[in-house]
């Protein structure tokens, strides 16, 4: 048993030899293949394309049209017969024929908004929609950071507690050899060479769950980055604390306040509605007319060309912006108590991460002594039970406590992490 375990070591400490390793930095440059992030990144190229959109809508609307008619039935218009005829009766009708069998018409439309107060505001509008799109990349790329340096931390902490069961594994195999000496000599009972066999398959017990908890951690930390290219991590929990700079960035508060600016510039845009809209119109090109489908003969065409500025009152659009004056008004009261809630949520958020930070560090030093208490122990008690003057019993009370202290270790330093990833 000692030597398959040796030889399992051998090939975990060969592969931190050979296999390429993963930092922390080289996880963190990894967050551009984070799906979430390229989601995200796609809606802000998308708002950047819709600013270009709504600067294009004040551009003038310039067109090509044509069409070609053909009259299956010419129609009559009545006319006053006293208009070609002087000897007609009074209130005499003659019915006329104003246009022939076919008929086209082509050329340029030109059409610009001299003033629309539809679309004054809607370029800011875009540009605050894009600014929130920021807003959603940076936090994006926060809580990927922080759950990846989680995932991240987990894999380091339960391959240090694999290679102590590995350690303990060797060690009690090395207690089972000694106990079954001395039962042959005659030195101790077989209940005490019972008990070391019993806490070998503990032992046994406690690698395969650490190499379990080993694969999952693993598995989870393959949602970040991928595992097949990596066989060992190189940064310890105290280099990674080391590497995380305080950031305090209020995104959500960044994110109410953008809402509340486009919200009071909706309801601004809002009261220019009432104005009336200023439109330049223009044609010019040519028209058909003939009873025969000569269209390529130009004795048959005519120029036209006109320029007109037309106006748009609005009238009962009033009822549609009451409602929405309204309706802004009720979002910007709950904005307003929101981002006042949003300042003193954060504001209590700062103090218990500080006072998180404060007592998981005070926490982990304190584990980190007992620990080192607890080693010096167990070297007095594995020295007394290789003399023979304790039992197996104690040995093992003491092994399993000095388990239980590096578990309590490694949790206060996954907290002390967890503490200071949840301050920035």
């Amino acid at each position: 048993m000692k030597r398959i375990i040796l030889i399992v070591w051998l090939i975990l400490f060969n592969q931190h030899l050979i296999a390429q390793e993963l930092s922390i930095d080289s996880l963190w440059n990894s967050a551009n293949t984070y799906e979430k992030l390229i989601q995200a990144q796609s809606s802000l190229e998308a708002a950047q394309l819709d600013i270009l959109a709504e600067k294009g809508k004040r551009l003038p609307l310039i067109y090509a049209e044509g069409n070609l008619q053909r009259n299956i039935i010419t129609p009559i218009t009545p006319v006053p017969a006293e208009a070609f005829d002087s000897n007609a009766a009074p209130g005499e009708i003659l019915p006329l024929k104003f246009a022939t069998d076919w008929s086209s018409r082509a050329g340029l439309n030109f059409s610009m908004d001299l003033f629309n107060p539809q679309t004054a505001g809607a370029i800011r509008v875009a540009e605050l929609d894009r600014k929130s799109k920021e807003l959603d990349i940076e936090k994006t790329v926060k809580d990927w950071k922080r759950d990846a340096t989680e995932a991240y931390a987990k894999v380091v902490l339960s391959s240090k507690q694999l290679e102590q069961a590995i350690q303990d594994t060797v060690f009690y195999s090395e207690i089972l050899e000694v106990t079954k000496a001395r039962f042959k000599s005659g030195r101790t009972t077989e209940l005490d060479l019972n008990k070391a066999k019993q806490e070998l398959l503990n032992k046994k017990t406690q690698l395969a769950e650490a190499y379990r908890v080993l694969l999952v951690s693993n598995a989870e930390l393959s949602a970040y980055v991928d595992m097949t290219e990596f066989s060992f991590l190189s940064t310890s929990i105290p280099a990674i604390i080391e590497k995380i700079s305080p950031q305090p960035q209020k995104i959500e508060l960044e994110q109410i306040a953008l809402t509340r600016q486009k919200l009071a510039l909706q309801l601004s845009e809002l009261k220019k509605e009432a104005l009336p809209t200023l439109t330049l119109n223009s044609f010019y090109g040519s028209q058909f007319y003939s009873n025969s489908f000569s269209i390529w003969d130009n004795n048959y065409w005519n120029g036209n060309a006109y320029v007109n500025i037309g106006i748009r009152i609005p009238i009962t659009e009033a009822f549609d912006r009451n409602i929405r004056k309204r309706r802004f008004s009720l979002e910007q009261q709950t904005l307003e108590s929101q981002y006042r809630e949003q300042i003193k949520a954060d504001s209590i958020a700062v103090e218990q991460y500080s006072a998180n930070v404060i007592y998981t560090k005070e926490a982990l030093e304190n584990a980190e002594t007992i620990e080192k208490i607890a080693a010096r122990n167990m070297e007095i008690v594995r020295a007394k039970y290789i003399e023979g003057k304790i039992l197996i019993t104690e040995l093992n009370a003491e092994l399993s406590n000095q388990f239980k202290l590096k578990q309590q270790t490694w949790q206060a330093t996954y907290d002390y992490l967890i503490a200071v990833l949840d301050q920035n």
